[in-house]
């Protein structure tokens, strides 16, 4: 007796491409998917949360370093927080570096160059931090763009580059040491802003103090 042969079941073509869209369907969710966690990456860099993860994946050899550097943010957030300095002062951390920035009127009356007393808290906070690091430290002094009209300082470019170089001074005179520290005055020429309202001159006016990271 010849064994039975299985019959092929013959399709029509409606019924053979019925499937072909499951191939690219597919790829695209895979694109997608691929695409909102890169997305959600780029979002939570700069956060602490984000940078802290990425310290507990660091080699042992680095590690020291960075976690000192997230506990320095931490503890700035943190001060700037309790005193309710919010809009006065901002902290932003990436890969690279952490970047303290201030209102030039929370650091100095209008025209000077002189720290005044109710900052002082927050630079020692900051000192108490640096003091067992070896990160070079960038300040960075800026104006707005309305001309100075002073016997002490010709132009706000001066202005901007005598404030920065009170806050290396104020590091200096406190055991900081100098080849750490970098002073630069930019005057009116990088704005965050267009200078075209007082609130906008008011946020351009400002310090930035910047830690670099892994140095």
């Amino acid at each position: 007796m010849k064994p039975m042969k299985a019959k092929r079941r013959l399709q029509s073509p409606e019924q053979e491409g019925a499937y072909d869209w499951m191939l690219p369907y597919s790829t695209l969710m895979l694109m997608l998917m691929v695409l909102f966690s890169s997305l959600y990456t780029i979002a939570r860099m700069g956060s602490l949360e984000y940078e802290a993860g990425m310290s507990s994946l660091s080699s042992s050899v680095g590690k020291d370093k960075s976690d000192r550097e997230i506990a320095l943010a931490n503890s700035l957030m943190g001060f700037i927080e309790d005193m309710r300095m919010e809009g006065l002062a901002d902290i932003s951390v990436t890969a690279h570096s952490i970047k303290l920035k201030l209102a030039s009127p929370v650091v100095f009356e209008s025209g000077s160059a002189v720290l005044k007393p109710d900052i002082m808290p927050l630079m020692v906070s900051l000192l108490e931090h640096l003091r067992d690091m070896e990160n070079t430290i960038i300040v960075e002094g800026h104006t707005d763009d309305v001309p100075i009209s002073s016997q002490r300082y010709r132009s706000n470019w001066e202005l901007s580059a005598a404030r920065a170089f009170s806050v290396i001074h104020f590091y200096i005179d406190r055991k900081i040491r100098p080849e750490r520290l970098v002073a630069h005055g930019y005057g009116p020429y990088r704005p965050l802003m267009p200078n075209t309202t007082e609130l906008r001159r008011a946020i351009n006016r400002r310090i930035e103090i910047t830690i670099l990271r892994g140095t």
